[in-house]
């Protein structure tokens, strides 16, 4: 007989992760505690995180452009977490007015190379933290200074789609004004459909046929499974590991989301069943957690996408009727609450001095998105 005992191996790795980070910290008291890094956290010009590496190996960069487009999608991130909870801490209001004052006032960022450009990032960042800031009646005299910059963004946003209509940050081998799409990814491209979402709900126009080749390039990237192609040079593997729902559910959840929101051809039923399948496999994604190689965890799932496929999944939960949404949002607070770390930060991925950043953003958001769970 074959017992094939390594198949219990990501049970046992990821229940060994939930002992060792779970410390009783409550959603709420984790939320706090979030929020308190990030204050006590932000660099004096408004920012957070920072170029410095402990590590021997990184990711490419490309040029000094990469680093640019890091730290100010970085820092919409961070500004962005802070609208909640600046409604009731002054520290908070103090730190989302630095954020806000570094958004408007930054040199815009461009490429780092012809194939490499994660300047994608701020700009999906920038468009979404200034769309849910220029309504805020708080904000009110500081439209006129954040519309032109908001719309900027969208149009540099534009810019970078590809031929296919999908986002991506690399494009191997192609130096054009226009990156061709050979490297456009699923959760890329929902990212900038969700941001533009979020724009055209505060007022925004967003070009029209633009949105309809992204939703047509999201969509192709869909298997009858329900699981979504890393990308668009994955897509002729659709039984390949990273394709599976295993691998996926990091980035269903707001590949899920961009089409619900744009009213293309999913239903509620299609949201309960990504965020069901999130809790089913958990323990995979969550193996991937930390890894300092992308990709190297089971299914070849990649850390850099754990807090953010998580923050997706609190607003798709947003979306679902009760008693789903109740049920969802507690587990998904209970989850994110006993993955953070000891100083209050959260991270997924080892990125330069970004990783606390980005992480603990996500996870403040993640946390105020899935309530009832913080009263």
């Amino acid at each position: 007989m074959n017992h094939r005992p390594r198949n219990i191996l990501p049970l046992l790795l990821a229940a060994l992760a939930l002992c060792l980070t779970a410390c009783g910290t409550s959603p709420k008291q984790a939320h706090r505690a979030g929020v308190d890094w990030l204050i006590e956290n932000q660099n004096p010009d408004g920012s957070w995180g920072t170029f410095e590496s402990s590590r021997p190996m990184e990711v490419m960069l490309g040029s000094q452009a990469s680093h640019d487009g890091f730290g100010l999608a970085c820092a919409a991130l961070g500004t962005m977490a802070l609208i909640e909870p600046s409604r009731t801490d002054p520290a908070a209001w103090d730190a989302l007015n630095k954020g806000l004052d570094l958004l408007l006032t930054a040199q815009p960022v461009g490429r780092a190379t012809g194939s490499v450009f994660y300047d994608t990032w701020a700009h999906t960042y920038m468009v979404q933290a200034l769309a849910l800031l220029y309504p805020d009646e708080r904000l009110a005299d500081r439209r006129d200074d954040i519309a032109p910059v908001l719309e900027r963004e969208i149009q540099m946003l534009l810019d970078r789609q590809a031929a296919e209509g999908g986002w991506s940050y690399y494009d191997f081998g192609h130096s054009q004004l226009r990156p061709t799409g050979a490297q456009s990814t699923s959760f890329n491209t929902a990212a900038c459909l969700v941001a533009f979402y979020d724009a055209e709900q505060a007022g925004f126009d967003v070009d029209d046929d633009a949105i309809h080749d992204a939703l047509n390039a999201l969509a192709d990237l869909r298997f009858p499974q329900g699981a979504y192609a890393y990308g668009l040079a994955h897509r002729l593997y659709p039984h390949g590991s990273p394709n599976k729902i295993q691998g996926s559910i990091g980035r269903s959840q707001v590949c899920n989301l961009a089409l619900y929101l744009w009213g293309r051809d999913l239903t509620l039923d299609d949201l309960n069943q990504g965020v069901a399948d999130l809790r089913t496999w958990h323990h995979y994604i969550l193996i991937g957690k930390g890894r300092p190689m992308p990709h190297e965890g089971w299914y070849a799932t990649a850390g850099y996408y754990f807090m953010f496929g998580h923050y997706y999944a609190a607003r798709v939960i947003n979306e679902l009727p009760e008693p789903l949404r109740t049920d969802h949002a507690d587990w998904l607070a209970t989850t994110i609450a006993e993955l953070a770390e000891d100083d209050g930060s959260w991270f997924d991925f080892p990125l330069y001095g970004y990783y606390k950043a980005y992480g603990t953003a996500f996870g403040v958001m993640t946390l105020e998105h899935a309530k009832p769970a913080i009263p």
